[in-house]
């Protein structure tokens, strides 16, 4: 990940791969994308924010990808 790279949250991830933000936490949390967590202040919820980098969606689509012949 580049320093000053724009980071998506989940529900932007899972628009430009189009799937669910479910399956967006799943690829994260089974190490297939990588994200950076961070505290949040205030929400109802759990207080944790999730970011995944812009270069890295562009490289699970480029690992994910299947070239038709």
């Amino acid at each position: 990940m580049d320093t000053f790279e724009k980071m998506l949250s989940v529900k932007e991830v899972a628009g430009r791969l189009g799937i669910s933000r479910d399956s967006v936490a799943r690829l994260i949390r089974n190490g297939a994308l990588d994200a950076v967590r961070f505290p949040r202040m205030g929400g109802r919820c759990r207080n944790i924010g999730t970011r995944v980098g812009e270069s890295e969606i562009e490289n699970f689509k480029k690992r994910n990808s299947t070239k038709k012949r």
